[in-house]
């Protein structure tokens, strides 16, 4: 089990970097390890103080796949003269499935460093990379909810045969809506066959967006399907994910929208699905799920494959504030999901 730990501080120093922990699923509560990745602090060229190292941890998903750990807070420190300016454009890392860097993997040493640091906040410099971040066999992405003026985006690199190519959603100078705070990337979402990026912006008209980006033949990431949230507040699209609900080839979408309220039924957060119709998705989500008042039931939502062998892909919805924090376990189906929890 890995877990990130962003506010970690570092065992040689006093430094708050961040951290990642490997953790054999055991009884003990002792035998977790920390992940070994070199930082090191250049104050002069490089904050890596409070730069939340675990924010996002990722892995391939596959046998002997690699791992991912990003520090969106990451920052650049720029010279005029003697003048320094910061630049929080975030920094991920990848290792191994032993957890240890090899210098021979390309996908390990490659600086996966997107933004620009010598932009300013209208253009990449303070992107906030990392915020989210993920790994299929052959593609790495990274949300950037920061580039732009806040606007956000997705990047996207792609290693085919021995070529490598990078992707990114364009500056639309639509500010502060946040896209690439969440992102999973999939096939048979749009199209069997070709690769889809799901994003949220969760500030997107103060209701908060989905958007299904595709590959343009000019090499970026285009929108292909936007999905708007319903109530002002909400955070519609700040957690998303991907899942084959009801078994027919076809991935559906799972959107949080964690302060989303009804006063009056006392319901605190929605979870929204929207059934994928052979590359189609209606304006309108299928079935919604609601947690209790106060409780953020949405704020983390996942596709945990097929729990009870059933044929239909599950997922888990999380609630932190309700109580200590609940994990609500839904189940697929031949309909499509349950609307009942079936593990609390």
């Amino acid at each position: 089990l890995l877990v990130g730990a962003p506010r970690d501080v570092g065992s040689a120093n006093s430094t708050r970097t961040g951290a990642v922990y490997a953790c054999p699923l055991t009884v003990s509560t002792s035998d977790c390890q920390r992940l070994d990745i070199e930082l090191k602090s250049e104050p002069d060229k490089a904050i890596i103080d409070d730069m939340w190292l675990g924010v996002t941890v990722a892995s391939q998903r596959q046998p002997a796949g690699r791992v991912l750990a990003c520090a969106h807070r990451y920052t650049k420190v720029l010279w005029s003269g003697s003048e320094d300016q910061r630049r929080m454009v975030g920094k991920c890392y990848v290792r191994g499935n032993d957890l240890r860097l090899n210098i021979s993997d390309e996908w390990q040493t490659y600086h996966n460093e997107m933004c620009n640091s010598n932009t300013d906040t209208d253009e990449t410099g303070m992107c906030q990379m990392g915020t989210s971040a993920g790994f299929t066999a052959n593609i790495i992405y990274f949300g950037a909810p920061g580039a732009y003026n806040w606007q956000g985006t997705d990047y996207m690199l792609q290693r085919e045969m021995w070529d490598l190519h990078d992707f990114s959603y364009p500056n639309e100078k639509n500010g502060n809506i946040y896209i690439g705070y969440t992102v999973e990337v999939g096939s048979a979402v749009l199209q069997q066959d070709a690769v889809t990026v799901v994003t949220g912006a969760p500030r997107y008209e103060h209701m908060g967006a989905v958007y299904l980006l595709s590959r343009s033949p000019q090499q970026t990431l285009q929108r292909s399907l936007l999905l708007r949230g319903q109530q002002v507040g909400s955070y519609f699209g700040s957690a998303v994910a991907l899942a084959d609900l009801n078994s027919d080839g076809w991935q559906d979408l799972v959107v949080g929208a964690p302060y989303y309220f009804q006063r009056k039924e006392e319901v605190g957060g929605a979870v929204y699905i929207y059934m994928n119709e052979v590359g189609h998705f209606q304006p309108h989500h299928s079935l919604t799920l609601t947690g209790p008042s106060y409780s953020a039931f949405g704020f983390a939502v996942a596709s945990i494959g097929d729990i009870n062998q059933d044929g239909f892909q599950d997922i888990a919805v999380g609630a932190p504030f309700e109580g200590p924090g609940k994990v609500y376990i839904y189940h697929g189906s031949a309909e499509g999901l349950l609307d009942k929890p079936r593990q609390v």
